[in-house]
């Protein structure tokens, strides 16, 4: 019983890609608003370059994007290239559905990748790379400057000034306070019990030791379900239970629109709403260490990634490189609003270089993202924990009780698929 994205698919990527032709090349790209304007120029400045040497490419945005590419998977009709949220893609490469991509990049790309950019995209039994992306994207607390220095709250300024878990705590006492505070903390309940719940709350039970499984064993209970999982989700659950939180039922705009909530944790996508409504307003500030690990941030994106299919290798490496090129990574980021995903690039970059208004986001890219599961359960795993967490934070149940039937589910899901081998050998 197989439940993992591309289970099930791969025979269909045996087939030469459709698109096969020397020459000419046809990605497929998310069809994001921000993501716009950068894929068109993507195009245009690749075609001007390498056009003359009778290489061009056709970035194709792709709407309903993850459903197209399990058709296309299942029909033999994938492109040249294609995108993949990171966390699919221990899915897809277990499923065979992408191929290695380690020799295709020049050398100095890979060396110069950040840390966690470069996890995420190596695949675990063959300790290969079969994903790249442009960007990295990272967790951090949006805060309202009037409202923290009305409530005499401390600012933190660097990683290594972030509050303590206590010192949150204090200062979310502090902003309730206040009568324009309707709640202290937004941190994005409306999101539902998507992806946001893992990459949004696993940072918090990181910092404070725990995790979502264990990395070795591929074993969840005893992980998910840990001690200190259970004091880290009981901390959050009673930030809720004070009135601390914004509920889903309020929406999205109370941090940036009705400015009734003074912090908001959230990723790098909401820059243009909170610079927008704030603007000097605006403050930047660490995640909180919950624990001895320190700050921790969510880190993923997506990326590019080469079907199994795809026979024109020559020509993707010239495409492939020149989208991981400094110039291109840096663009991304200063058009979408996430970190470069090179180490060299980020100078390159107006927001993110030294002194720019998202240096922090960089730094926290550096030192402190931690990349989510590379497994090919991963779908079930993330689909588990965010579960237990919306329950947690939207009631009072029993934490552990929660955190113990998602072990269950990922435990039982893990055995169904034999272990997921060549996982856990």
């Amino acid at each position: 019983m197989k439940h993992a994205l591309y289970a099930g698919v791969a025979l269909a990527v045996c087939m030469t890609s459709p698109y096969a032709s020397a020459g000419q090349l046809t990605t497929w790209v998310i069809d994001g608003d921000s993501e716009k304007s950068y894929f068109t120029q993507l195009e245009e400045t690749f075609n001007a370059k390498y056009g003359t040497e009778g290489i061009t490419v056709d970035v194709v945005p792709i709407p309903s994007y993850n459903e197209a590419i399990q058709a296309a998977t299942l029909s033999g009709d994938l492109p040249d290239v294609i995108m993949l949220d990171g966390p699919n893609m221990a899915s897809a490469a277990w499923a065979g559905t992408i191929q290695p991509i380690g020799d295709i990049l020049d050398p100095e790309i890979l060396e110069d990748l950040l840390p966690a950019v470069k996890a995420q995209g190596t695949y675990g039994p063959d300790q290969q790379l079969y994903f790249v992306s442009p960007y990295d994207s990272g967790t951090i607390l949006w805060g309202n400057t009037a409202l923290l220095e009305k409530a005499g709250v401390r600012i933190p300024t660097s990683v290594e000034d972030a509050w303590t878990r206590e010192e949150m705590r204090d200062a979310l006492e502090k902003l309730a306070a206040l009568p324009e505070v309707e709640w202290p903390l937004d941190v994005k309940m409306h999101y539902g019990a998507g992806e946001w719940m893992t990459y949004g709350f696993a940072p918090f039970a990181q910092s404070n030791g725990g995790d979502i499984i264990d990395r070795e064993t591929w074993i969840a209970d005893d992980t998910i379900n840990s001690r200190s999982n259970i004091e880290t989700l009981t901390e959050l659950q009673n930030w809720n239970k004070n009135g601390w939180i914004v509920p889903a039922s309020a929406g999205d705009n109370k941090f940036y629109g009705e400015k009734t909530a003074a912090l908001s944790w959230v990723g790098n996508w909401m820059w243009p709403a909170h610079r927008e409504s704030l603007g000097d307003d605006l403050v930047l500030i660490p995640p909180p260490a919950f624990g001895e690990a320190g700050p921790i941030s969510a880190n993923g994106s997506w990326g590019w990634a080469v079907p199994a299919s795809s026979t024109n290798l020559e020509d993707i490496k010239v495409f492939l490189n020149y989208a991981m090129s400094g110039e291109q990574v840096a663009a991304y980021a200063d058009i979408t609003g996430y970190v470069p995903s090179r180490a060299s690039a980020i100078p390159l970059s107006k927001t993110y270089r030294e002194g720019g208004a998202g240096e922090i986001f960089a730094k926290l890219a550096e030192c402190c993202g931690v990349v989510r599961p590379v497994h090919p359960a991963y779908p079930v795993i993330t689909n588990a924990w965010a579960t237990a967490v919306v329950n947690i934070l939207s009631g009072d149940v029993d934490v552990k009780t929660e955190l113990d039937r998602a072990a269950q589910t990922i435990d039982q899901d893990i055995a169904d698929n034999d272990g997921y081998p060549p996982f856990g050998q």
